[in-house]
């Protein structure tokens, strides 16, 4: 008994060993950070002077304003038309190369590229892309014969977040092709061949044979890409800086010029704070939703 306690205490001992350095990175750089915003969210902070509690004021503040509302609704429109236009087009994409169309390694090459490049790189081309005078696209409706369409796509409120959409849309999709491409290639041959001798169109082999399939993987694909619509922040800032007119304006610009413009470090942890609440109901909600659909296609 002593011998296997001491064998078990070494295996174990290694194990912490491994799991260690892992767990050190998380508490430094996740649970800390998560802990000191709570703490600061309610107290008033320049970042210079002592803090100064004020208990739920700054929450209060925040809910009475129209800032906030404004900056969810732009956040919740974003993350709604984003998501929705990166998977529907990555699946489409997938479906299409899984059925081994002509140029699949291309079309396969080609969209996902774009995950590869940092969306920096991606904001500033964008930016420089749809600039009303010298920008590629007006450019290209101009050499077409549709003048009458140009006009200032990032500077103009009616299509500056539409714009922002459309970027994220193209370089994403991408992302939701490769990894519901993998879980469709994942499907066993033999449902396919025993379809194929039913005689069934391609019609019926997506709806009833394909999307039941991959519906676990497609419910992940889901909840990362909501997670990274709602706390998407470079290419709002890069691109627009929340304008014009705060058009643009999303909780993690709102967060910023709060926290570096305003100075109000205090009010910026209650932003932070929100937007975890937010994103740990959506992920609880859809974590909950995908155990629902497990036991569906089992």
């Amino acid at each position: 008994m002593v011998v296997k306690r001491k064998r078990l205490l070494q295996e174990w001992g290694i194990g912490y060993a491994f799991v260690l350095p892992a767990v050190a990175l998380v508490g430094v750089f996740l649970v800390y950070p998560l802990i000191r915003s709570i703490y600061l969210s309610f107290f008033s902070w320049n970042g210079i002077s002592a803090p100064k509690f004020i208990g739920l004021v700054n929450y209060v503040k925040l809910f009475h304003g129209k800032e906030i509302w404004n900056a969810f609704l732009h956040t919740i429109l974003y993350t709604v038309c984003s998501v929705t236009g990166t998977v529907l087009i990555g699946l489409l994409i997938a479906l299409a190369i899984e059925r081994r169309i002509r140029g699949w390694r291309f079309y396969k090459f080609a969209l996902y590229i774009s995950v590869m490049l940092p969306v920096t790189v991606v904001a500033v081309l964008f930016a420089k892309f749809f600039e009303p005078n010298y920008g590629l696209f007006n450019a290209l409706l101009r050499s077409i014969g549709l003048e009458r369409f140009t006009q200032n796509w990032l500077g103009d409120p009616k299509t500056a977040l539409g714009s922002i959409i459309a970027v994220s849309v193209w370089q994403y999709s991408g992302f939701t092709m490769l990894l519901l491409l993998a879980a469709m290639e994942s499907i066993d041959p033999a449902v396919h061949e025993a379809a194929t001798i039913d005689g069934i169109n391609e019609r019926q082999r997506i709806f009833y044979i394909t999307l039941p399939c991959i519906k676990r993987p497609l419910f992940v694909v889901v909840m990362l890409q909501i997670i990274f619509s709602f706390k998407t922040f470079d290419i709002f800032w890069i691109m627009t800086g929340g304008g014009p007119a705060l058009k643009t304006e999303v909780l993690t610009t709102m967060l910023y010029r709060t926290a570096f413009s305003y100075g109000k470090y205090g009010l910026a942890s209650a932003i932070s704070v929100v937007m975890i609440l937010i994103i740990s109901l959506i992920s609880l909600y859809y974590l909950k939703k995908s155990k629902l659909g497990e036991q569906v296609v089992e």
